[in-house]
């Protein structure tokens, strides 16, 4: 077996936090130099990990310049926030980077979660959850519309747009549009859009068990084999990975030590929190075991973050690249 099961797709999430704008493209083009599937980039203004003050890249700028110093490997947002982009503007910069990467680009949308960054930098964060989810679904709803017509007119229902003969030209590169992800874990409405919407379906922080749970859901939301066939399911996950397994569970805990407090107070330490507990760590067979655990209860892509990938004394990409895309 030459990956963890047949048809996995491997992924990098780039290090937007704490780095130089040199270092995320110099990742990518090592991840595609070892033959890894796609990479992806965060959708903050903010740092969630550690001090918020920690250098972050705009995910859509930076995203530009990577899919234009790459060449074959998916680019892609794990997830864009449909809180902070206009739909019509997304749809043009999403057309803008598909043409710059030449049909590579992979669209992930989420209802955002990070309150924290939506207040400091002005933008209403709407309770209950499911507020900002109807907005998601008529973002996406929106995009469908200025990609697939030659002009488009809509009357927003729960996002206040109005569009009149708008048009999105040129067109994406993908026909009819590249693929559009869903991100999150809510049952009765993020599954549920997934379901109807989505090419793709992607979530972290859980255990297999909690993963096969969130198919189950999404299974019985498409009504069909055939449409939960049609759409790609994939989880975030930390790796770490080293020669030994003492040096892998060193490298967590030097990264437990340096960004999560004993006592996670805040939505994103908590997130953060079942992250780490969940990070395959190990030697490269012993995360690609762990994935396999993934790959049977049905995901078929994992995007890793690989906290050490932005050290260029760290052989954590080469590793996992050795064991599980050879």
């Amino acid at each position: 077996m030459t990956a963890p099961a047949a048809g996995l797709g491997v992924g990098v999430v780039l290090p937007q936090y704490g780095t130089d704008v040199a270092t995320v493209r110099e990742t990518a083009l090592g991840a595609e130099s070892l033959g890894y599937d796609a990479v992806w980039l965060e959708d903050h203004f903010q740092s969630w990990i550690g001090d918020p003050r920690r250098a972050t890249h705009e995910a859509w700028t930076t995203l530009s310049a990577v899919a234009e110093a790459t060449e074959r490997v998916r680019v892609g947002t794990l997830v864009t926030s449909q809180s902070y982009r206009h739909p019509a503007l997304l749809a043009k910069m999403a057309t803008t980077v598909d043409h710059v990467s030449d049909g590579r680009l992979e669209l992930g949308l989420g209802a955002g979660w990070y309150a924290d960054e939506y207040d400091r930098f002005g933008y209403e964060f709407r309770e209950p959850p499911a507020e900002r989810l109807r907005r998601l679904a008529e973002t996406v709803e929106i995009l469908r519309g200025l990609w697939t017509n030659e002009t488009y007119s809509h009357d927003g229902e729960h996002l206040e747009i109005e569009l009149e003969d708008a048009f999105c030209q040129p067109q994406p590169v993908q026909d009819p549009y590249p693929p559009i992800w869903i991100g999150g874990g809510g049952e009765e409405f993020t599954l549920r859009y997934a379901a109807e919407l989505a090419d793709g379906w992607n979530y972290g922080t859980l255990e297999p068990e909690g993963v096969a749970e969130k198919l189950e859901v999404l299974r019985g939301h498409c009504g069909s084999r055939e449409r939960y066939d049609e759409i790609r399911k994939s989880a975030e996950l930390f790796v770490f990975v080293g020669e030994t397994t003492d040096a892998a569970e060193a490298k967590r805990e030097r990264f437990v030590d340096a960004f999560l407090p004993n006592e996670p107070a805040e939505p994103r330490e908590f997130f953060l929190a079942g992250y780490l507990e969940t990070a395959p760590t190990g030697t490269p067979a012993e995360v690609r075991e762990r994935l396999a655990e993934y790959a049977e209860v049905g995901l078929e892509e994992v995007m890793l973050v690989v906290p050490d990938a932005a050290d260029d004394e760290d052989e954590s990409l080469s590793l996992l690249a050795d064991e599980l895309l050879a």
